[in-house]
C-alpha cells in the first residue's frame, strides 16, 4: 500500500522532530512524510526542512480540519491509498504503520486502525515511565459523551486483543483514503466548521453511518504527549470543546434514540455548562452566538443523513453504551475543585 504520512502542525516545535524521526523510521517502505504548518511562529517549520521532508506552509491557521483536508487532497493527488494524519506530539514505533495496514488490509469495509497510545510526559522518553494508555480507540456513550477506550489505565494486557471500535483517535488516525473519499460532505472530509476538535468523532460517526467500522490493532504501538502541543484550557480551545459536541450530534444522530437519551444528555450538558461557566467564563460567553447558530448546520445534516446506508437507530444501538454516571461526577467534582483552587 502507498501510504501519505501528514503531521498537522501548529507551533509544535518543541514535539515535532521527534514525530517526524518516528515517521521516516517507519519499516514500510512506500511512505511519504509531509508536515502541514498552520501558520507557525515557532520556527516549527525549519524542523521539516532539515529532514528533507515536505513541507506545506499555510499563511493562516486552518485548523486541524483545514489541514486534514489538505492532507488528503496530498495523498490523493499522490496516488496513496492510505492517509495517516497525526500531531506532532506523538512518537510511533518503527513497525506502527506496517501493522496497521496488515489490519486495514485484512478487511475491506475497515475504514480506520487504531493503535495502542501510550502516554509519555514532556521532557521523557517514551517508554521510560510507567504504561499508561492513552487511548486504544473512540468509545461513546448514550448521553453523547466520547472518551478513549482505556485512557489513564496500566497496560496490563487487557487491552491487548484486536477488535472493532467506534472509532479512531485523530492523534493518530490511519484511514483508508478511499473510505474518507466516500463519506465526504459538501466537498469536505473533515468538517471545516468544526475548526478543531471532534472533527475525528464527527468521521467516526459518518463511517458508521455509511457501513464503515474502525478496527483496533494491540500490535501497532505508538505514544502521546496528551496536550504536549499547543496550549490546553484556553478559552478558544474549551469553546470548541463543548459547541463542537453540539454541532457533530446535530448532524449524524437519530432524533428519536437522542429523545429517549434525552434525561442523561441534559444532565451531563449542563454539569459541562456549569463547569465552563466557572472555570473559563469568557468561553462560555463566546460559545453562546455558536449555539444560537446550531440550526445552520442543518444542510450538512441533510447531505449525511441522505447517504446513509445504515439506520442512524441502528449505530446508536450498535455502538452507544450505558453510561456510569457516578465515576463520571466524582471525576467532574475533582476537576472543578482543582480548577477553583487555582
Amino acid at each position: 500500500m502507498r501510504v501519505s504520512a501528514c503531521v498537522i502542525n501548529w507551533n509544535g516545535g518543541r514535539a515535532l522532530g521527534g514525530a517526524l524521526d518516528s515517521l521516516v523510521g517507519q519499516t514500510h517502505a512506500d511512505l511519504a512524510v509531509t508536515v502541514i504548518d498552520n501558520a507557525s511562529r515557532d520556527g516549527s517549520a525549519a524542523l521539516a526542512r532539515e529532514r528533507e521532508v515536505r513541507l506545506v506552509g499555510n499563511l493562516t491557521n486552518r485548523g486541524y480540519a483545514g489541514a486534514a483536508n489538505q492532507a488528503v487532497e496530498l495523498a490523493t493527488r499522490d496516488g496513496a491509498d492510505v492517509l495517516l494524519v497525526c500531531n506532532p506530539d506523538v512518537r510511533l514505533e518503527p513497525d506502527y504503520l506496517s501493522s496497521a495496514l496488515a489490519a486495514l488490509d485484512d478487511a475491506p469495509r475497515r475504514a480506520g486502525v487504531q493503535g495502542k497510545l501510550l502516554r509519555f510526559s514532556p521532557g521523557t522518553a517514551p517508554g521510560s515511565g510507567p504504561a499508561i494508555i492513552d487511548t486504544t480507540g473512540h468509545r461513546a456513550f448514550v448521553t453523547r459523551l466520547f472518551r478513549n477506550r482505556g485512557e489513564g489505565l496500566r497496560d496490563d494486557g487487557s487491552f491487548d486483543t484486536p477488535g472493532a471500535v467506534f472509532g479512531v483517535s485523530g492523534a493518530v488516525a490511519v484511514y483508508r483514503l478511499a473510505a474518507l473519499h466516500d463519506v465526504a460532505c459538501a466537498g469536505e472530509v473533515f468538517d471545516e466548521e468544526l475548526f478543531a476538535f471532534w472533527e475525528d468523532v464527527d468521521l467516526d460517526w459518518r463511517f458508521a453511518l455509511r457501513g464503515w467500522h474502525a478496527w483496533y490493532a494491540p500490535d501497532a504501538v505508538g505514544w502521546h504527549e496528551r496536550g504536549g502541543a499547543g496550549p490546553r484550557r484556553s478559552p478558544t480551545v474549551e469553546r470548541l470543546n463543548f459547541v463542537n459536541r453540539f454541532r457533530v450530534i446535530a448532524k449524524n444522530d437519530d432524533p428519536a434514540a437522542l429523545l429517549r437519551a434525552a434525561p442523561g444528555f441534559a444532565v451531563t450538558t449542563a454539569l459541562k455548562a456549569g463547569e465552563l461557566a466557572v472555570t473559563v467564563p469568557s468561553a462560555f460567553l463566546r460559545a453562546l452566538p455558536d449555539l444560537a447558530a446550531l440550526p445552520g448546520v442543518r444542510a450538512r445534516r441533510r447531505l449525511v443523513q441522505s447517504r446513509a446506508t445504515v439506520d442512524p437507530a441502528a449505530v446508536v444501538a450498535r455502538w452507544f453504551e450505558p453510561f456510569d454516571y457516578a465515576a463520571w461526577m466524582r471525576t467532574w467534582w475533582r476537576r472543578v475543585r482543582a480548577e477553583h483552587r487555582r
